[in-house]
């Protein structure tokens, strides 16, 4: 009998964790053990080639505000370009031959305020200066 009682409470005790792990949102308020950013943010990864640093320079001098009026924050910036805080700062790769010219990556609190920084009038303006 006793036996069967300890069964019966394993059981139970693995239906109720089967559940609780079932009705979970991976995607909940819960943090990232990497980055301990909350995992519903939204990260913009950009791997850039500057071919004209001057061209870029001023692309970048009018996105950024924008950039932050819509709510993006810059996690991070690297390539080694005259006009940063620490030009000396490059991607340095650990393995493959990946090797980006600039790399930048945006937090974003939702897909909606990406939406509406990449869709702005104001950020298209701007934009046609790095298409050129």
């Amino acid at each position: 009998m006793e036996s069967k009682i300890l069964n019966l409470l394993f059981f139970l005790f693995i239906g109720v964790f089967i559940m609780q792990a079932q009705n979970s949102d991976p995607h909940g308020n819960h943090e990232s053990a990497i980055t301990g950013i909350p995992s519903e943010k939204i990260l913009m990864v950009l791997d850039i080639t500057v071919k004209d640093s001057l061209q870029y320079q001023q692309y970048r001098l009018k996105a950024e505000p924008l950039i932050e009026k819509y709510g993006g924050i810059y996690l991070v910036r690297s390539g080694g370009m005259e006009f940063d805080p620490d030009p000396a700062r490059k991607v340095t790769p650990v393995e493959g031959n990946w090797n980006p010219n600039r790399f930048i990556i945006v937090q974003w609190d939702s897909m909606e305020q990406l939406q509406n920084f990449t869709t702005s009038e104001e950020y298209n303006t701007v934009a046609k200066i790095r298409e050129n």
